[in-house]
């Protein structure tokens, strides 16, 4: 691949966790459903992730995840951290033990996204010790997690198209 199609592949990529942090993080952009918001920055950067080397994997995850704690602006790091290992660990098993199917990817993003809401809940609600924070795993974390695994396949159908038009094919010799 050369150089300037490999950093044609990566600015899109980056655009498209752009708009993903964009629809994610400005209220009203992206619908939420009863007060829960979906997580696109998780999937979207999982996806793209997936089946590239693992060192681009890590640095398009540290990207989302810094887009993220800066539009949150308490916690910094967390998403950055999280989300770049999420990648590079997504990355190495496409790389050495399984295939960049739907499947693949289904299963990554999904428990990306659970691990995340489970852990930013122990981490900052509960062990930080907010009055009632017991109560907001059902009523904002699962509902939150639920919707995005319900987006991540439309997701993945979305950026398909997208990454398929960057694979690296060798031409035939004549």
């Amino acid at each position: 691949m050369t150089k300037k199609r490999k950093t044609a592949k990566y600015v899109s990529f980056c655009l498209i966790i752009l708009l993903c942090d964009l629809l994610q993080n400005t209220a009203g952009l992206f619908p939420e459903i009863n007060g829960a918001r979906c997580f696109l920055l998780l999937p979207a950067s999982i996806i793209l992730s997936m089946g590239e080397d693992e060192k681009y994997g890590a640095l398009m995850g540290l990207f989302a995840g810094l887009l993220w704690d800066i539009s949150s602006g308490v916690h910094m790091g967390f998403n950055a951290i999280y989300i770049m290992l999420m990648c590079f660990f997504s990355c190495a098993l496409v790389t050495y033990i399984a295939r960049n199917t739907f499947i693949t990817n289904m299963i990554c993003a999904v428990l990306t996204t659970g691990v995340y809401c489970l852990l930013y809940w122990l981490f900052f609600i509960i062990i930080k010790g907010v009055d009632g924070g017991e109560m907001t795993l059902f009523t904002f974390y699962i509902p939150c997690m639920l919707y995005t695994f319900v987006i991540t396949p439309i997701l993945w159908l979305t950026l398909k198209p997208v990454k398929k038009k960057f694979e690296y094919r060798e031409l035939p010799e004549i």
